[in-house]
């Protein structure tokens, strides 16, 4: 008998299906390290290897980690199908509704929408989890929420989605920036100069790179990579650099003049705003993707 928690047995998968301990810990929204803790307590609660690990390459199981791998993988299946189970079962008693949404999208797309869905269907109720796109995709896949809300630039793979709205992109500077008073800034220009931007590792990253790509911007100096999109606009204010950001996180600072949108040549390619779920959304989920599309 294996004594290891179904955490221990995800963090394992998670490790073996992605091919190393830093995209295990992207996926799970924890620090490398701790993934590395959860595989040496799981080796010995087994007593044997269970990876054969060289720097650099793509960990390999042992023959032990293959049968550990096997009993993960059904373990990990039950618990997300018992928890959506679970999940939608008591959404069906108490018709309450529940979504994980991009931080981003939690303060600018989903107030005004959900105050509508909440004026129209006064027995139902929305409960909302915030973070990052991986934390959403994770509550998703286990079963913990219904929905899911998030910034795309196409389909996810291995879960069913549908697109509720589009976000245009805008690269921005301090107004202060050199570049804040030109009329038109050429692909010169950009490459120039120094970008902040998410963690490169993150899908947050892939997803504004795909929009730079769209107006021919491959090759671009990355000063500074932060999680937070509040500490991407407070640095790109002081400073000297540029970002490509959502409209939705800068709104305000337009307004206020704070950040200066640049008239680049081409137009970035908008976000997808998508809801994502694992299974047919019920009635309530339903009603709620309807008030998002508004």
């Amino acid at each position: 008998m294996i004594d290891a928690s179904a955490r221990r047995l995800l963090v394992f998968r998670e490790v073996v299906d992605l091919g190393g301990f830093n995209t295990a810990a992207v996926r799970l929204g924890i620090a490398q390290p701790s993934v590395g803790a959860h595989i040496n307590a799981l080796e010995a609660q087994v007593g044997q290897s269970l990876l054969v690990r060289h720097r650099g390459a793509r960990p390999q199981l042992t023959e032990a980690g293959r049968i550990v791998y096997e009993l993960a993988s059904q373990v990990v299946r039950l618990n997300e199908a018992a928890g959506l189970r679970l999940a939608n079962l008591k959404a069906s008693q108490s018709q309450e509704v529940v979504i994980a949404a991009h931080r981003d999208l939690a303060v600018s797309f989903l107030p005004q929408r959900l105050s509508r869905f909440a004026a129209r269907h006064r027995r139902s109720r929305v409960v909302t989890r915030i973070g990052t796109i991986e934390d959403v995709l994770a509550l998703v896949e286990s079963g913990a929420v219904q929905l899911g809300v998030l910034l795309a630039s196409g389909p996810l793979q291995g879960l069913k989605s549908e697109v509720v709205g589009l976000e245009p992109m805008h690269l921005v500077v301090g107004k202060a920036h050199p570049l804040a008073r030109r009329a038109t800034v050429g692909s010169g220009d950009l490459k120039k100069a120094s970008f902040v931007t998410g963690l490169r590792n993150s899908r947050y990253f892939g997803i504004v790179e795909a929009a730079l790509q769209s107006i021919g911007l491959v090759d671009y100096q990355v000063a500074l990579e932060l999680q937070e999109s509040v500490a991407v606009k407070e640095v790109v204010r002081q400073g000297q650099s540029i970002a490509c950001l959502p409209r939705c996180t800068i709104a305000d600072e337009l307004v206020s003049g704070a950040l200066v949108i640049l008239s680049v040549e081409g137009e970035l390619t908008p976000l997808e705003i998508r809801c994502v779920y694992k299974a047919a959304p019920g009635q309530g989920a339903q009603q709620v993707i309807a008030a998002l599309r508004e």
